[in-house]
């Protein structure tokens, strides 16, 4: 008689979650396998950290809980930036010696940020300087990923320090120039910037990866390493520069570092690919995702722009979700012409967000596609002449 079959092998037990304790043990482990003193200026004591990583976990919910940090030494412990760094969640475990010491220690894996008086230039780590006096005190960033150092730079920095029309994104296709002189360390750069739409011009002037008319002479302006590419631009294009850089590191960053976005839901003509998506893009608006409205909203076929607006045996309609910042969201709400208008949107999830809408008015209603590129693709298939 044949065997029962066995029962199937449970399912893994699910990973423990990350806990800011975890990460200093391990932390403290590597680092005496490292045996790197000469790195540290001060190493805190292990009871020490491990108090303060218990606090974080015990709070719960902090932006940088479980990132583990180090100060350059002269920057002082009772900086600005040292506290909120505290205050965000990041356990400091220690000073370095210098700049050049701390990105070691981020190379070496031994922490995973530092704030530093400078960012020192090399390959394996991040350097991100940010506008002058978005980070007094400190004046530098260097991190092992880029998302690391913008989640580490937002919760630095206070959000009304931006101006009310900063760019939170560098665009669909940024323009570069680049210096001949480095070309051929950049090459490689070069290339992988032009596959990602970029594009790229050569100055003999330039020192480095500027995006096109966007240079400056002053030292105020950002810049941005990653990969051993210096990025330079204007005061407060800092999260062009970091949109230039992740396409280099390959990172999808999801928030800008600008905490000062508003969200706009957008159905028509200024979706991804339509004729009025570049008045978004020239107000430095961030694509953030697609999204689909509450089952209560009808669409009509204005002159080539999709009415929005609520109604009786209304359906779920596709969007997009945009940021912006609210100086550029104000102009754009400006310039509309009527009937559009801004107005809120209960989106599927039972969020609620402010959205291109417009007053009803004679127009075809075409709710029924749910969607403006599908009522594009089905006037196209039954155009007269097709087919």
């Amino acid at each position: 008689m044949d065997n029962p079959p066995l029962p199937p092998e449970p399912p893994p037990p699910p990973p423990a979650p990350a806990s800011a304790r975890r990460a200093v043990a391990a932390a403290l482990d590597l680092i005496a396998i490292a045996d790197r003193p000469e790195l540290w200026a001060t190493l805190r004591a292990d009871e020490d950290v491990l108090v303060d990583a218990k606090a974080v976990d015990d709070h719960g919910g902090l932006p940088l809980a479980g990132l583990l940090a180090a100060v350059e030494d002269g920057i002082s412990p009772t900086a600005d930036p040292v506290r909120r760094l505290a205050e965000a969640g990041a356990v400091v475990l220690g000073t370095a010696r210098g700049g050049a010491d701390a990105a070691e220690l981020v190379a070496l894996g031994l922490i995973g940020l530092a704030l530093t008086t400078q960012a020192p230039q090399r390959p394996d780590v991040v350097c991100l300087t940010p506008t002058a006096g978005l980070l007094p005190a400190a004046g530098a960033v260097v991190a092992g990923t880029l998302a690391d150092g913008c989640r580490a730079l937002t919760a630095l920095t206070d959000p009304g320090a931006w101006p009310a029309d900063v760019r939170l994104a560098a665009g669909e296709r940024p323009r570069l120039t680049v210096s001949t002189k480095h070309r051929t360390t950049l090459r490689h750069a070069v290339g992988e910037l032009l596959v990602a739409g970029a594009e790229v011009t050569t100055m003999d002037t330039a020192t480095s990866m500027v995006p096109l008319g966007q240079r400056t002479e002053t030292s105020d302006g950002p810049e941005v390493s990653a990969h051993g590419v210096r990025f330079r631009g204007r005061p407060f294009d800092d999260q062009v520069l970091i949109d230039l850089a992740a396409l280099l590191t390959g990172e999808q960053l999801k928030n800008p570092y600008p905490a000062t976005g508003t969200a706009l839901v957008v159905f028509g003509a200024h979706l991804r690919g339509q004729p009025r998506n570049a008045e978004l893009r020239d107000l430095g608006a961030r694509f953030t995702g697609e999204v689909r409205t509450a089952p209560r909203y009808r669409m009509l076929a204005l002159d080539g722009q999709a009415g929005v607006h609520p109604g009786d045996d209304g359906a779920a309609l596709r969007g997009e979700r945009w940021l912006l910042a609210p100086g550029s969201l104000a102009r754009f709400r400006a310039a509309l012409p009527p009937p559009m208008t801004l107005g809120p949107v209960e989106l599927d999830d039972g969020e609620t967000a402010t959205a291109l809408l417009s007053h009803p008015a004679p127009a075809p209603d075409i709710t029924e596609f749910g969607d403006w590129r599908a009522y594009l693709r089905h006037r196209t298939a039954n155009r007269p002449g097709l087919g």
